[in-house]
């Protein structure tokens, strides 16, 4: 809105200088809707998406990886999915670029190969259908989002 709002006074000013008719004009509001992951279904390939019993079968599968691209603040507040591994979205770029020592070091466990599996969730959706969207830029191939992600994860274990 303040750029909208800001965008208007500047137009008003540079018609005032030009010493152009000024109409009354008033600023145009602009509204933004929150999303939730069923928004999301209809913008990803739901060949990528993976369902909440998917993630459970898929825990111990050691070619399957769990990545939590939340912050790690949320983490400690809500809980996590296990076996997960937590690459901040921010961070999954440069995780997934790491050699296989830097990443080691980094997340304490190996990085995942091209021909892995791999499942990014968050808190409802959209960060995870975001880092779905950096791992296929970045060769992994086999990359899935978990729609559902923590919200309905913490919901289905109570």
């Amino acid at each position: 809105m303040f750029v909208i709002r800001r965008a208007y006074i500047l137009c008003q000013n540079a018609v005032t200088k030009a010493e152009l008719p000024v109409h009354k004009i008033k600023p145009y509001k602009v509204s933004i809707k929150s999303f939730s992951s069923k928004d999301f279904r209809n913008m990803v390939d739901p060949k990528r998406v993976v369902s909440y019993e998917d993630v459970l079968n898929g825990l111990n599968e050691p070619r399957k990886v769990i990545i939590d691209v939340r912050d790690p603040d949320e983490i400690n507040t809500t809980g996590k999915i296990p076996s997960s591994i937590n690459i901040p979205l921010g961070n999954v770029n440069t995780g997934l670029s790491m050699s296989d020592d830097e990443f080691r070091k980094h997340y304490k466990q190996n990085k995942p190969s091209a021909d892995d599996e791999l499942i990014f969730y968050c808190r409802s959706g959209r960060r995870a259908t975001e880092a779905l969207d950096q791992a296929l830029k970045l060769g992994y191939n086999n990359s899935k989002t978990y729609l559902g992600s923590w919200n309905e994860w913490s919901e289905k274990q109570k």
